[in-house]
């Protein structure tokens, strides 16, 4: 009796859930660099290890990232962006962990607003703000006008004073981070009808977007590679490409 085999469509399925498992988490700091192969969501910027989660440490084979799926926590935005840079990634997600630059950092830690890096074949960008700012859309939620700044003014005030009187410090650290976090998804190219299957893609991607709390747009152009491996943007410096009559260029900031 020949040996039972399940059919192709049954391990093609399989196949597809692992890799859907198999979520890659970068933690960016100015010093460190953390990589794990994680099979559930960790909760953003958790403190390693993370073995909760059924992560596991992982090294990076070569100085460019290539993966499907990235998350990458952030504290540093140059560290994030030479990481990121000429990386390979489809669906990259980008999480801001704690406050900005602050005043005094080394400026090596510093982007300038015109810096930017390339993801190849980035498909769609996710940017998490954890830093919401629920009072004002409470305040928005009620119905009062903008317009009317000392109403606001007086219904924030009060609002805070409410919730210093009614929460200790940890309650009020619980109380935060219960806060939905704003998410921004960007499917990149959507706009020029490129299909997700479509391999020839660049996403540039500027500084800005690493900025806490940024409003992220883009904007995707059809063009292609010449010979030379260059695109038709010589203000812009990047790696040198394989030849491509067509190639979907997003530009994200």
């Amino acid at each position: 009796m020949p040996a039972f085999s399940p059919p192709a469509c049954l391990w093609c399925a399989l196949l597809s859930v692992a890799v859907s498992l198999d979520l890659r988490v970068a933690y960016v700091t100015q010093s460190d660099l953390h990589y794990f192969s994680c099979l559930q969501e960790p909760p953003p910027c958790s403190v390693p290890p993370l073995s909760h989660y059924s992560c596991e440490d992982l090294q990076l084979s070569s100085s460019a990232v290539q993966v499907v799926r990235l998350t990458v926590w952030y504290t540093s935005a140059s560290s994030t962006a030479r990481l990121l840079n000429n990386s390979v990634v489809k669906h990259l997600t980008l999480i801001h962990c704690g406050a900005g630059v602050s005043r005094g950092a080394s400026p090596q830690d510093a982007l300038g607003q015109d810096e930017y890096f390339a993801v190849q074949h980035l498909e769609w960008l996710t940017v998490v703000n954890l830093q919401r700012k629920p009072i004002l859309e409470e305040a928005r939620n009620t119905g009062m006008e903008t317009e009317n700044v000392a109403d606001l003014s007086t219904f924030v005030f009060n609002r805070v004073t409410d919730i210093q009187q009614d929460l200790n410090t940890e309650a009020k650290r619980e109380f935060l981070d219960l806060l939905p976090p704003q998410v921004q998804d960007l499917f990149l190219g959507k706009e020029m009808g490129a299909a997700f299957h479509e391999q020839v893609r660049l996403g540039v991607i500027f500084s800005s977007v690493l900025d806490s709390g940024a409003e992220v747009k883009a904007y995707t152009v059809q063009t292609h590679i010449d010979s030379d491996g260059r695109l038709p943007f010589p203000e812009l410096h990047l790696l040198h490409l394989e030849e491509a009559s067509t190639i979907y260029v997003s530009f994200v900031y």
